[in-house]
């Protein structure tokens, strides 16, 4: 029997068996392990993929590879994931919290020492997220060259966030840029 042949026989029985249990579809054993289902699949992969029989295959018989093709995929996840190992995540202990350090002594101007863990570690963690999201529009307006869809998006960043020193110096930036066209 031809290659061909033999595909549209095996489709046919696939198809046929409607209601079938996945280790029929896989004509394995029914208590067959993992690694048989696999070897299984890979075998029905290598000789039923749909890929490999478009240019030889009429629409209909395609049509039929495929749909029993499907099931065997089916078949064999439906395998996998009854008998595949669940990973279980390790319980992580507890590490103690670090404690920020303070630079040491009052400040001259009377306020609180500044502690190291409020001190942003880039610009962007330095506004709100809100402002953040408007100084991203900002800057895709400048990437397009839109001066003035730049200068909205920086003004209601800075209305987000009005104490961010970094929105209030872009916005200067993109108004003398504004300026010189």
């Amino acid at each position: 029997m031809s290659a061909r042949t033999d595909v549209l026989l095996w489709a046919q029985r696939v198809v046929a068996r409607k209601a079938a249990a996945p280790y029929m579809i896989l004509e394995i054993a029914a208590g067959a392990g993992l690694d048989v289902a696999q070897e299984a699949f890979r075998k029905i992969a290598r000789m039923a993929h749909p890929d490999l029989h478009r240019t030889v295959l009429s629409a209909d018989e395609l049509e039929l590879v495929t749909t029993a093709y499907a099931r065997a995929a089916a078949a064999y996840q439906e395998i996998r994931s009854q008998r595949a190992p669940t990973t279980r995540m390790q319980v992580m202990p507890d590490a103690p919290e670090a404690v920020p350090e303070a630079t040491p002594g009052p400040r001259g101007d009377g306020r609180a020492p500044v502690v190291a863990g409020d001190l942003p570690v880039n610009p962007a963690q330095a506004m709100t997220s809100k402002a953040l999201l408007y100084y991203r529009k900002a800057e895709i307006a400048l990437r397009r060259g839109d001066l003035t869809g730049a200068l909205l998006q920086l003004k209601m960043a800075i209305a987000s966030d009005p104490q961010s020193q970094l929105l209030r110096s872009a916005l200067v930036e993109v108004q003398s840029e504004a300026k010189r066209r």
